[in-house]
């Protein structure tokens, strides 16, 4: 409390009627009066803001969640995912799910102590990003900020399941950069953020978070500069956003549909895995849907595409760029090759049936 002193000097003289200059009454002594005068009261904290990482922290855990994935040839990865939708949407990154034959989803919040199967719903492998959809109907989404009004220096804090180190992990640090171009996996990412928090494999598909623990960036770990160090990037969530809505407004009424689950030959490791020669690229199936053109044209898990109407096919991205050139009731010849060798197919494409899987 700031306490102000007021000095009040009363020029009394002695005797009311004058007197002269050898008068021996002095002039009387200032007279001082102390006065306390309190400061305006302050405007209450905003609580949200000024609460601990912690705080922030149990926000946000409950709309993380682990995805671990199931791929040919028996291989099990683990990657993130952040909930968007209390009715069962997720998003995490194109290459946690690509080349996947299944997807599990495991939560932290109270409300579902079992893993959920999913089904990606859709993706978009030049952005690195996917779409899966859990039967629930009471998930926490996470609240979302723009990322256009971060600054350099902003303090943010990532999330995710790195390492396979079995529960969630969380890194905090600050906006190192902005609108970063990186060469990805199926071309350029354009657009993220850059930032020190550590965001390392298993990280992929997880949220990077502002002060109150808005969504700010899908974490992507499939983007790594050499030898680099507390250099991490973000999916910029304004960007992410009209990218999701359109994966999601791609019902299955209007969609082509092949009949199969694909993921990307693009390294000699994962054609020699398959059995193949290390220089083989393609599209490589890993989902044969009951009922679907693919099982009509006895297509096979394993198969890898790497033509369609003699158009080269070297990724998964590759192929299905292509189908979203075509319509329902096209025929499509396929050039395909596996471990017996190559072979041609004709599959017809058709409309995905409502409730069709992917």
């Amino acid at each position: 409390m700031r306490v102000v002193v007021l000095v009040l000097v009363s020029a009394v003289m002695a005797g009311c009627s004058g007197g002269d200059d050898d008068d021996e009454a002095g002039p009387a002594p200032p007279a001082i009066q102390t006065v306390t005068v309190s400061p305006p009261p302050l405007a209450p904290p905003d609580a949200a803001a000024t609460g601990s990482l912690a705080d922030v922290v149990e926000r946000v855990l409950p709309s993380v969640v682990n995805v671990r994935t199931k791929s040919f040839g028996g291989g099990e990865g683990d990657g993130s995912g952040v909930v968007l939708d209390r009715a069962g949407i997720i998003v995490t990154n194109n290459h946690v799910v690509e080349g996947t034959t299944s997807v599990t989803v495991v939560f932290n919040d109270d409300r579902h102590t079992r893993p959920l199967a999913g089904t990606v719903i859709g993706t978009s492998p030049e952005r690195d990003l996917a779409v899966i959809r859990v039967a629930a109907t009471d998930l926490i989404p996470l609240r979302l900020a723009r990322s256009s009004s971060l600054r350099l220096g902003d303090a943010v804090v990532a999330f995710g399941f790195p390492l396979g180190l079995g529960g969630p992990t969380v890194t905090s640090g600050i906006v190192s950069g902005l609108d970063r171009t990186i060469d990805g996996r199926n071309g350029k990412l354009t657009g993220l953020l850059q930032t020190d928090a550590a965001i390392n494999p298993g990280n992929s598909g997880g949220a990077l978070v502002d002060r109150l623990g808005r969504l700010v960036g899908i974490n992507t770990a499939g983007v790594r500069l050499a030898e680099a160090e507390n250099v991490g990037f973000a999916i910029a969530i304004d960007g992410a956003l009209p990218v999701i809505a359109q994966i999601r407004k791609q019902t299955p009424a209007t969609q082509t549909w092949l009949g199969i689950a694909f993921g990307s030959v693009d390294s000699d490791a994962a054609a020699v895995q398959l059995g193949l020669d290390a220089s083989v690229r393609g599209a490589a199936v890993t989902v044969v849907y009951p009922g679907g053109p693919a099982e009509d044209a006895d297509l096979a898990v394993g198969d890898v595409i790497i033509a369609a109407d003699d158009v080269p096919i070297d990724s998964a991205a590759d192929l299905a760029k292509l189908l979203a050139g075509r319509k329902p009731g096209d025929e499509l010849d396929l050039e395909l090759i596996d471990s017996r060798g190559p072979r041609l197919v004709t599959v017809s494409l058709e409309r995905r049936a409502p409730g069709a899987l992917p």
